[in-house]
């Protein structure tokens, strides 16, 4: 939303304890509570005004992306880059993002040495295959930032973050240089990570 100029509230969800508005949507869609959601109105066919949420993080960006009939960040649907994003989104979600799970928590959130030796291995592995890419790549899809960056670097920042920065990036060099040319832009710092006052919880 920063980067596409649009006008907007953030409002900070406090996590398993939610507010009151996430505790009626998610009781009356059956949606499970989660971060983030989008909620916009839009004007329908009859000229009323309707309340749409969503609250998927891949179909959130891509919606705002292209929200303004100029969408910046999204790959042009009619050649491979396009597919590349989705395939990328798709690896990231089922793939990776488990195994960094395992990595943070544990099996069952029970975090213990042993185990996590070979979820960092695993982990490692994953890595691996975004620095085959960056190898001659500055992005993962194009010579741009894209919605395919946009989606992975919060799950390269939680690794990068997890028992005060324990993952050893050396054999990822390019991968760590691509995460940190992202994470160290004025946007991201002042903007993405900007510190917010929690919503009450049940307000």
């Amino acid at each position: 939303m920063h980067l596409k100029g649009f006008e907007y509230e953030i409002v900070e969800e406090p996590l398993r304890k939610w507010t009151r508005w996430m505790q009626d949507w998610s009781t009356a869609t059956g949606e499970r509570a989660r971060i983030p959601v989008l909620r916009y109105i839009a004007v329908n066919e009859n000229g009323e005004e309707v309340e749409h949420i969503l609250p998927e993080s891949n179909d959130i960006d891509y919606f705002l992306d292209k929200a303004d009939g100029n969408p910046e960040y999204t790959p042009e649907e009619s050649y491979d880059g396009y597919k590349e994003m989705k395939e990328w989104w798709s690896w990231c979600d089922y793939e990776m993002k488990p195994v960094i799970d395992l990595y943070k928590y544990g099996k069952e959130m029970s975090w213990d040495r042993e185990s996590n030796i070979e979820y960092k291995k695993e982990l490692g592995a994953y890595l691996q295959k975004l620095e085959d890419r960056l190898v001659s790549h500055e992005y993962l899809v194009e010579d741009r930032l894209t919605l395919t960056d946009v989606a992975i670097i919060p799950f390269i920042r939680q690794i990068m973050r997890t028992r005060g920065g324990e993952f050893d990036f050396s054999d990822f060099p390019k991968t760590l240089a691509w995460a940190n040319n992202i994470l160290e832009t004025d946007w991201f710092e002042n903007e993405v990570m900007k510190k917010r006052p929690l919503a009450e919880v049940g307000v």
